[in-house]
């Protein structure tokens, strides 16, 4: 009877803090992970008019919710760019279950680190400080004319193209002549 209530004991402790890393293990590189609601995606994409000519990043993508939705929807070219390697593997995961693979890809990174010069639309869903960190990155790598949406949080001292206040969505653009 005891070794049964420690295994029990043992198997609860386990998936609490399975479920802490989860949910919690992103706050140590930056951003906890919350997914964005489904109305407030729907108005970012919205706002973003992705494509098949568009080229897509979410940076800090957790489990792929945008990557994949925007890649299957509008046959976009996603990147998603996640830190945390549970993540990746299972957003990697559901990309092929789904046969995305010709569409969307996720790389294991720190989103302040990769590359976003080719993107044609940026979606981010971050905490503040980082947003202003963001900020100085996107207007040095991101060509005139592409777009950065943001749900919950806004850029400091940069003003929103296009935004729905109620519904904390803010499209922001590259400024500059776009080519």
């Amino acid at each position: 009877m005891i070794d049964l209530r420690l295994t029990i004991l043992v198997i609860l402790l386990i998936a609490a803090l399975f479920f802490a890393y989860v949910v919690f293990g992103g706050f140590f590189s930056g951003a906890g992970y919350q997914p964005v609601p489904g109305k407030n995606l729907e108005i970012m994409i919205d706002f973003s008019k992705p494509d098949e000519k568009k080229r897509v990043f979410d940076l800090g993508s957790g489990f792929g919710k945008i990557i994949i939705q925007v890649s299957s929807r509008f046959h976009a070219r996603c990147t998603g760019v996640e830190v945390d390697p549970l993540k990746v593997w299972w957003t990697r995961r559901e990309i092929r279950r789904r046969g995305l693979e010709k569409y969307a890809d996720v790389v294991k990174a720190n989103l302040l680190e990769v590359d976003i010069s080719s993107a044609d639309i940026v979606y981010v869903f971050l905490w503040e400080g980082i947003m202003q960190k963001l900020r100085v990155k996107a207007l040095a790598e991101m060509k005139p004319g592409s777009v950065i949406v943001s749900y919950y949080h806004q850029f400091d001292g940069w003003e929103a193209e296009v935004e729905d206040t109620p519904n904390r969505v803010y499209l922001y653009r590259i400024p500059g002549v776009s080519g």
